[in-house]
């Protein structure tokens, strides 16, 4: 076999960028189920949903809520996350994020060097993108948004270049995201930068701006704002989500809706990027659109307002400023590799290597009984022993428990019990107030557990709740471990 034909079954940088993105993931995929307590909110709310067959209107797992109105902006994924974990478990949903953040970076990548005719400068644009949304990588629903975020610039991107995208695929892909997760309101920014941007441009030069492109970026995202009221919430939606992003108080308990803190090690990474980012600009001899940068100033205001967002930048900020990289083909060494890698790719056929990448791993992983074993909620971090305990010994009364547990309580005790709070639940801050009252024995606590007739309590070993609880007013200690204390009055 001549060398020619041993070449075209080769993989594309882009696949091996694929396969290394998917790997990277599964050995992160503990990590990402741990991260926080929302995981097991999600998968309980898809299995009421697929149970009930509709999408609940009220507050259905907490009980200080019981009968509040309560929407799920998420309830697809919830949906989806259910069915996968329903069929092969945890380990089904890190293979599910693992594939659609592979695919987002993919095809970020693979559109990047088909417009800019540039791999290895892509490739560490991307590359550190990836690094820097990974301090946001969880197994929640924001990974589709993340992936939506890939194919929604790219579209966009076309529509403002006059490509001949159909306006029709912006509200079609924005009724599927506004129906996935809240974080469809970055597609509407990402139109209205665009549009905005066309506008400035048209202002101060309008022969330079097409007036057929910027009616289409007006539209789509006219009828892109329209789409994304077809959910379960309705307008609503927006009302609740901008509501609850600037309700101070809930902010201010969240640790990823504080600012990034720029002392930490692992935030560096993001500091440098966005120096870097600086340079580039101040490097580059012709400028960017308008549009362009209303998108790349609106996401780097995003991500310095609130952790949150990291990921959003990490997507959007390689985007915009791969055309800044278009110089780098003058530098001979770039040259010449460039010209080898195009040399070997264009000889190369087909793309099965992602495909057959992800169909080797997912076997892998799920017949593997070191994958079972790894991809578990994790005792240190959720009361698995407790909660274990608590299905043989089952408790009678309302219970009040750590908030983070919350929806790991809810997942393996309801319908039988309620939490008092979860990490998702409160949208207005009325529980997570009296949840801080009570678990700091603040003025009033023990009023708010008269109240609530509150009989036992789950929450951590070593916390001055339960010292209190115990020592000063008699509760009993019916199960203790490491993690989580139970106690009874």
């Amino acid at each position: 076999m001549d060398s020619s034909r041993i070449i075209k079954f080769f993989p594309r940088l882009q696949d091996i960028f694929f396969a290394a993105l998917f790997l990277a993931i599964l050995l992160l995929g503990s990590r990402m189920i741990n991260l926080d307590g929302d995981l097991p909110r999600h998968l309980l709310f898809g299995k009421y949903i697929l149970e009930n067959r509709t999408v609940p209107n009220t507050e259905p797992f907490i009980y200080p809520y019981e009968g509040r109105h309560y929407v799920s902006h998420e309830w697809l994924a919830q949906v989806v996350y259910y069915l996968v974990y329903a069929a092969v478990g945890l380990k089904g949903l890190v293979l599910l994020a693992a594939g659609l953040l592979s695919v987002t970076f993919y095809i970020s990548y693979s559109y990047l060097v088909k417009r800019f005719s540039l791999r290895l400068p892509v490739l560490f644009l991307v590359g550190w993108g990836v690094a820097i949304t990974s301090l946001n990588w969880a197994i929640r629903p924001h990974v589709f948004s993340m992936f939506l975020l890939a194919v929604w610039l790219i579209l966009a991107d076309e529509l403002r270049r006059g490509g001949n995208t159909s306006i029709w695929q912006f509200p079609v892909l924005m009724i599927l995201w506004s129906n996935l997760h809240g974080v469809f309101i970055a597609g509407v920014l990402v139109l209205f930068a665009f549009a905005a941007g066309w506008a400035v441009d048209y202002l101060f030069d309008s022969r330079n701006a097409d007036t057929a492109i910027g009616k289409r970026l007006w539209l789509a995202l006219l009828l892109s704002a329209l789409a994304s009221f077809l959910n379960p919430g309705g307008a609503g939606s927006w009302t609740s989500i901008l509501g609850f992003v600037n309700n101070r108080y809930l902010m201010s308990r969240m640790l990823e809706a504080n600012a990034p803190n720029f002392q930490l090690p692992e935030m560096r990474i993001l500091l440098a990027f966005m120096a870097f980012s600086i340079f580039l600009l101040a490097f580059k001899r012709e400028k960017l659109s308008a549009g362009q940068g209303f998108l790349l100033a609106g996401f780097t205001a995003m991500s310095l307002v609130a952790f949150r967002n990291i990921h959003l930048y990490g997507i959007v900020a390689p985007f915009v400023l791969a055309e800044t990289l278009s110089e780098t083909k003058n530098l001979k060494l770039v040259n010449r590799l460039e010209n080898t890698l195009a040399g070997i790719e264009t000889r190369i056929t087909g793309s099965f290597h992602p495909i057959f990448t992800s169909i080797a791993l997912a076997i892998l992983v799920l017949i593997s009984p070191l994958s079972s074993a790894l991809y578990k909620f994790d005792p240190e971090t959720f009361p698995v022993k407790a909660v274990d305990w608590l299905a043989s010994n089952p408790q009678e009364g309302r219970t009040f428990n750590d908030l983070n547990w919350g929806g790991y309580l809810e997942l393996h005790l309801f319908p039988e019990h309620k939490a008092f709070a979860d990490s998702i639940a409160d949208v207005t801050g009325d529980v997570t107030m009296e949840y801080e009252t009570i678990l700091t024995m603040s003025k009033g606590w023990e009023e708010l557990m008269t109240f609530y007739n509150i009989e036992w309590a789950i929450i951590e070993t070593d916390s001055d709740l339960a010292v209190i609880l115990v020592e000063e007013n008699g509760w009993n200690i019916l199960y203790e471990d490491e993690t989580a204390v139970i106690l009874r009055k």
